[in-house]
């Protein structure tokens, strides 16, 4: 037994091991390819350790590939995606949570919007904005974003709500409270760890997306998803440095926000989401 007892524990770590290179290795990687010397970056055999660290890779990414105005954009269409998306989606979630607004199967109906490949309205929403004169603008792609992200925000907050204690509710009303008082006082601090979640959720998937900000944009507004495969060495080499340094830009801020709201992640996922 204990001999069986020592393979197990060997065959976990060797498991665990594997699977922490698989992750960690292409993050090394991306790292000291933002700091290699234009020659190291295609080297044969490849060097595992910079030569020379040096910073020309953001230089060439930031400035003369004009990656700073992409990333700028990319944070304005991500910001404002997430304040529209939590405006609409958790006042709709706490309404059919308390007040069953549409029926039950309103929310997952709502939540089946995501079933659909982002692809299928692509020409649809291109049509429409070429119309209303708003192609190529913030306003389009945010507007876009949200409506792939609404349906996440009322999905993992009707089940938020609906573990709150309606007698919170029934005891703020008899002491005078309105509606409006109500859901800000005493709903919104119960629910704040599903909100912080989604918030991040919704700043990731509209800083990350890439369909709509490549068919949808011209050169007014260039994310740095659509920036980044265009940065070459010439008009065919990609030039690998520039495209690690911003990859390595635009990957801190998420990681920080999760590194540090990991626990309100993971309480969100499980508490509200699989509540069905």
């Amino acid at each position: 037994m204990r001999g069986q007892s020592k393979i197990t524990d060997i065959l976990a770590y060797v498991i665990i091991i594997a699977v922490l290179l698989w992750t960690v290795l292409p993050l090394y990687w991306l790292v000291i390819t933002a700091f290699k010397p234009l020659e190291e970056f295609m080297a044969y055999p490849p060097t595992f350790w910079p030569s020379q660290w040096t910073l020309d890779n953001f230089v060439e990414g930031l400035v003369r590939q004009q990656g700073a105005p992409s990333i700028w954009d990319s944070a304005v269409i991500a910001v404002g995606t997430f304040v529209l998306s939590i405006a609409v989606g958790v006042p709709a979630a706490y309404s059919i949570a308390r007040f069953k607004t549409g029926g039950p199967d309103l929310s997952f109906t709502i939540l089946s919007m995501r079933f659909m490949p982002p692809i299928v309205p692509a020409v649809a929403f291109f049509l429409i904005a070429a119309r209303l004169r708003i192609l190529d603008t913030y306003l389009l792609l945010i507007l876009v974003n949200s409506m792939a992200n609404i349906p996440f925000v009322v999905w993992i907050m009707k089940g938020f709500f609906e573990e709150i204690p309606y007698s919170i509710e029934e005891a703020a009303q008899v002491d005078g409270a309105s509606w409006l008082r109500l859901f800000w006082d005493h709903v919104l601090p119960l629910a704040a760890p599903g909100l912080v979640a989604v918030s991040l959720f919704c700043i990731i998937f509209a800083w990350n997306e890439l369909l709509f900000a490549t068919l949808l944009t011209g050169r007014n507004i260039q994310p740095f998803t659509k920036v980044v495969p265009g940065v070459n060495i010439g008009h065919v080499e990609p030039h690998w440095g520039a495209i690690a340094a911003l990859g390595l830009l635009v990957i801190i801020p998420i990681v920080i926000l999760a590194f540090y709201l990991q626990k309100y992640i993971v309480r969100g996922m499980t508490y509200g989401a699989i509540r069905e």
